[in-house]
């Protein structure tokens, strides 16, 4: 099952971790789900040359930033869906976009053609957590560790 949130109090499982420790499993970490991250590693990818999905990548300064950039451009797209046509087009464009939207569409409970606005709230819902660790981290000059699966 595909959860379409930020997560806590995770200690195994196919997810991908942030922190500002480097620790797998910090109790301070947020998780998403492998499969929703996959909407978004466009982004982390982009922003840092030599971003690592499976291990540990630092995101100091620079990268930071760069980020940031990519993220408030996902949350540009994420705005400019109107319909579920410009939906499955937008999310499609990410790597791994196809395979979110093959998880979400063979759950029993989801029917993208009719919820396709929940999940791209809560996509937005995630993309605005994700700014807010990476100002928090530039604005305390900490490092972001992203954890892959």
């Amino acid at each position: 099952m595909v959860e379409l949130k930020i997560l806590k109090n995770r200690k195994r499982g196919p997810y991908v971790e942030f922190n500002t420790t480097g620790e797998n499993w910090d109790n301070s970490s947020i998780f998403l789900d492998e499969v929703v991250f996959g909407v978004f590693s466009n982004s982390f990818d982009n922003s840092h040359e030599n971003f690592n999905y499976y291990g540990p990548t630092a995101f100091r300064e620079l990268e930071l930033i760069n980020l940031h950039n990519e993220l408030k451009e996902f949350g540009s797209e994420m705005s400019g869906i109107f319909d579920f046509d410009s939906f499955l087009k937008t999310i499609s464009t990410s790597p791994m976009g196809n395979n979110f939207l093959g998880e979400l569409a063979s759950e029993d409970k989801v029917n993208l053609k009719l919820q396709w606005n929940q999940v791209v709230k809560a996509l937005k819902e995630i993309n605005q957590t994700l700014l807010e660790l990476i100002e928090n981290c530039a604005k305390e000059n900490k490092t972001l560790w992203v954890l892959g699966i």
